[in-house]
């Protein structure tokens, strides 16, 4: 119920769903012919749309979150466990096992086996459930196009059914206990996760990837839809955090 409640809130709390309903807003109030009040929504709405499309705005919101981890290069080989967390697919036998992968998908699973790869009998891990394909879980076409890139199937586990961060973080915690492992996720999901993992009482070292924060910033650039997708995932992260707080304190509310 409350994974629900979080998908239906987030979709109208991102920044595209936001413009829209601000002209959207605007455009009723023109047709009642109510002049001052449409020139306002309107306004607003394609002054935000410039904004989230600007690349120096995009850049301020992603960066607090993409700089807070490093890249993970210093590895310790005797860590025995990699969870890849999941993202999005879909299912299509027409095409190779990697290319049914989203690009933030693949980019993750990546990372995932090369560090798996440096380490001494680890086991890689990969989450998610099935989500909008309804086909295969997420965790099932991961551990299938992890052993096309090379990875023996008896070294993979799969989490098929977690839906979120959350759930990601429960049914890991029955795997790996109070063991160390490596957390591989979107650098911009990281300070989430990280923030979710260690809730649980478990011990994951970030290894972030996908990193979208340039440090030179063009401010005489045009508007583009790259920028309104970097603006969004910053807009995810900081409302999935400011729900897991939420969340988080009602429940200690309730104990």
């Amino acid at each position: 119920m409350l994974f629900f409640i979080k998908k239906t809130i987030s979709i109208f709390l991102m920044p595209l769903s936001l413009v829209l309903i601000l002209l959207f807003i605007g455009l009723f109030f023109l047709f009642i012919n109510k002049y001052k009040k449409a020139k306002t929504f309107l306004s607003f709405g394609f002054i935000f749309l410039f904004l989230i499309s600007y690349e120096p705005f995009a850049n301020s919101l992603i960066k607090p979150l993409e700089t807070k981890y490093k890249s993970y290069t210093g590895i310790d080989s005797n860590i025995k466990y990699v969870l890849v967390l999941g993202n999005a697919h879909t299912t299509n036998p027409n095409v190779s096992l990697v290319s049914q992968l989203s690009n933030t998908a693949l980019k993750r699973l990546s990372e995932g086996i090369r560090v798996y790869r440096q380490l001494d009998n680890a086991k890689l891990i990969v989450s998610g459930y099935a989500g909008n394909d309804k086909l295969t879980a997420h965790a099932v076409i991961s551990k299938n196009a992890a052993i096309s890139l090379g990875v023996e199937a008896k070294n993979i586990l799969t989490q098929e059914k977690a839906k979120d961060t959350i759930e990601e973080a429960n049914y890991v915690k029955q795997t790996v206990g109070k063991e160390k492992f490596i957390l591989v996720t979107s650098a911009s999901h990281m300070p989430r996760a990280m923030k979710i993992f260690k809730s649980k009482g478990l011990n994951p070292i970030a290894a972030p990837t996908e990193f979208s924060f340039k440090k030179n910033i063009n401010y005489l650039t045009f508007p583009s839809v790259s920028n309104i997708g970097k603006t969004t995932l910053a807009f995810h992260e900081y409302i999935g955090t400011f729900w897991f707080e939420i969340v988080r304190l009602y429940r200690l509310y309730l104990n």
